[in-house]
This record gives C-alpha cells, structure tokens and sequence, in this order.
C-alpha cells in the first residue's frame, strides 16, 4: 500500500497559507527514535535479568540432584538473540528514515507501507539531490550495522561472515558477545546519525510556503 503525498494548509490572522514544502519536525523525529531505543533497550535488560534468573534456578537444580555441578557453564542464548534482535531493529529504523527522508525531497516518490527502497537506491536518490551521507557523522556505524543484519540475515555459516565484517582474523575468533558492545555504540550513533541526516535536509530544503487565500476584514 502505498500513501499518497497531501499538501497542507494553515489557517491565521493573514488567511489561509498553503505548504509547499515543509520542514522535517527534528523534535519530533528526535523523540520518536528515543522512544525506539529506549524499547529496545528495556526489552534486552528483562530478557537478560530473566535469563539470569533461569540459570540460577538450573544450577542450583544441578547442585542439588547431580555431582557436575562444578562442570555446568550458564549460556545466555536468549539475552544474546535478544542483542541481534536490537540491531535488527537498528536496521530497519535506517531503512524507515531513509524512506522518509526520500519521500520528503522528492515529489514523484511516494511512501510504501509494506517496504523499503534499498539502501544504493536511496544514496543515489540523496546524492542527486545534493546530500552526502558519507560525510554524516555516525555514518560507518550506519554501515556496519547493515552489514551485520545482512551477515544475520542471509549468511549460512554466521560466525564466518560477521568475522569479515568485523575485521577479525579468524572466524574461530568470533563470540556473539562482541555485539554487546557494539549495540551499546549503536544505540548512540545511529540516532544521530539519523538526526543528523535531516538536519542536513532542512538546510538544503528549507520551508516553503505560499499565501492563498488573503483575510478581507
């Protein structure tokens, strides 16, 4: 499905004022991100303290009733499915705002409920219209976030891709708990990285308003 552009109008002391072009609401962008992490964030905290809970119960099940008690090792499966689940999410807030953002600049675009324009698409898109995210601070993290979720998403030997994504020299080097890490940097430089962008978009594109209909008292 997808929603059609409508123009807007405001209504003051001077009459009626038609919106051209208007201005992306940095507030309320600003705000909507915040509440997004700030979910993704208590979502991962309840997984970990649940899991943590589990594995005190199992071990103190293993103390009571068996003698391996010294060879049991917690393995926080779901607290670190929980960590990708987050940077999947990340993901996806990118694709929203580009998507947004693209729609907002360009007249003939329209926003699609149901997906996403790739990402070359929508550099290119930005590109033409005189914005560089490359030179957007919280760029590379942007990036590597995508690779990550690609790596996630499609790769068949997990460990193997997100070795080369991350730069490491062996695959054999890779533990899932590295992501804790870097989703803690992400859930910084991915908002601003956002923020930053429409920012940047304002500038290029400022308001533009047009009176239409003049007050005759």
């Amino acid at each position: 499905m997808k929603l059609l552009k409508s123009k807007t109008r405001r209504f003051d002391d001077d009459g009626w004022t038609e919106i051209i072009h208007s201005e992306l609401a940095i507030g309320t962008i600003s705000l909507m991100i915040k509440l997004k992490i700030d979910n993704l964030k208590k979502f991962i905290l309840v997984t970990q303290k649940g899991e943590r809970q589990l594995q005190i119960q199992t071990r103190k099940f293993i103390k009571r009733y068996s003698k391996t008690d010294e060879q049991y090792k917690p393995e926080y499966y779901l607290y670190l499915n929980a960590i990708e689940y987050a940077i999947l999410e990340l993901n996806r807030l990118i694709e929203i705002y580009h998507h947004k953002f693209i729609s907002h600049i360009c007249d003939d675009f329209q926003i699609d409920l149901l997906k996403s324009p790739k990402f070359d698409f929508c550099k290119k898109e930005l590109k033409g219209k005189g914005i560089y995210i490359s030179k957007i601070e919280g760029y590379d993290s942007m990036q590597e976030v995508r690779k990550i979720c690609n790596d996630l998403k499609h790769s068949y030997i997990k460990e193997y891709s997100l070795s080369k994504t991350l730069e490491l020299n062996s695959f054999r080097e890779f533990d899932r708990k590295i992501l804790v890490d870097k989703v803690n940097k992400y859930f910084i430089e991915i908002p601003k990285y956002i923020k930053l962008l429409a920012k940047e978009i304002n500038k290029k594109y400022p308001k533009i308003e047009n009176k239409t209909i003049t007050n005759l008292t």
